[in-house]
């Protein structure tokens, strides 16, 4: 496939560990994606779209819409919690499959101290894990990568913040565990500049493994405020820290121009990390129809 542009319903407010906006149930968001002009969506936290296949297929096939991905947490580095991650893989990766997706984006789990402490932990070491910790994450992603790989699905990684893979070096230390073959990149520029990193250059170094663009931007003053007040990556949201697509400090020209060079096919997924459903006054069907115009402009 050539590169096709998709959205996720994160930009509607649906995200893991939140309730979702009684407002946006699934039928709304999925109608308002295809409003904006997108080809594709993501699955979004599981349970919010329809897990039955054939109900699943139905609803994207009305609206004309392909399931590109889907996002699944998984606590790396704790062994006794890593089974339900794993079972949450399998689950998902089943219901992918069954729809003919079969792509599914891995990210180690938030947890409560790296969320307090987002954004601020690039350079440091205090906070990351330890060599113990990253045998047992390497541990998981290899029976991630096997349990995908009887389903006939790729892996991507999902660098992410508040979680123990968000700063630049944290990449590099996961990556350096695995083949390039093994487990791919699904490069967040949003996530990477919270966390401390250039995208440009993030995909650079690894830009054997793209597999997935999530395009997101940053608002560089509220980043800022965000760290200089110590807020956690909920309070960021909510402070509106991730901005429109476009109106933010990711050069996207230069991330594109990469992929291209590359020869990268696959998908860009358009994203707004908010909460309580929407952002800097605007509703996300306006900041999702003024994001596939920014994506068009560029020849996406």
């Amino acid at each position: 496939m050539k590169i096709g542009v998709a959205s996720a319903p994160v930009s509607w407010g649906i995200m893991e560990s939140v309730p979702f906006p009684r407002e946006y149930p699934y039928s709304r968001v999925l109608d308002e994606i295809a409003q904006a002009g997108y080809a594709g969506t993501e699955l979004g936290p599981y349970g919010f779209l329809p897990t039955e296949p054939e109900a699943l297929c139905k609803q994207l096939e009305q609206r004309k819409l392909t399931l590109c991905s889907a996002f699944v947490e998984v606590r790396l580095a704790d062994r006794g919690a890593a089974g339900a991650g794993l079972k949450d893989v399998e689950r998902t990766g089943k219901l992918l499959t069954e729809v003919g997706c079969h792509l599914l984006i891995l990210s180690d789990e938030k947890t409560a101290d790296r969320c307090a402490l987002a954004g601020r932990c690039s350079g440091t070491q205090q906070y990351s894990y330890r060599e113990p910790q990253w045998r047992v994450a390497e541990e998981t992603i290899r029976e991630v990568l096997s349990l995908c790989d009887t389903l006939g699905m790729k892996v991507a990684f999902h660098h992410h913040v508040g979680t123990h893979v968000e700063t630049p070096e944290e990449i590099d230390q996961l990556f350096s565990l695995f083949s390039t073959e093994d487990l791919g990149l699904c490069l967040d520029t949003g996530h990477c500049v919270y966390g401390g990193g250039d995208p440009a250059a993030v995909l650079q170094r690894h830009i054997g493994r793209l597999r997935c663009l999530h395009f997101k931007d940053v608002d560089g003053e509220r980043l800022a405020e965000v760290r200089r007040e110590q807020l956690d990556f909920h309070s960021a949201i909510r402070r509106q820290v991730f901005a429109p697509l476009g109106r933010g400090v990711v050069d996207f020209s230069r991330i594109l121009n990469l992929a291209h060079k590359h020869g990268f096919e696959g998908w860009v997924v358009a994203e707004q990390d908010v909460l309580e459903g929407g952002s800097n006054g605007a509703a996300p069907l306006t900041n999702a129809v003024a994001a596939r115009r920014f994506l068009q402009q560029m020849g996406v």
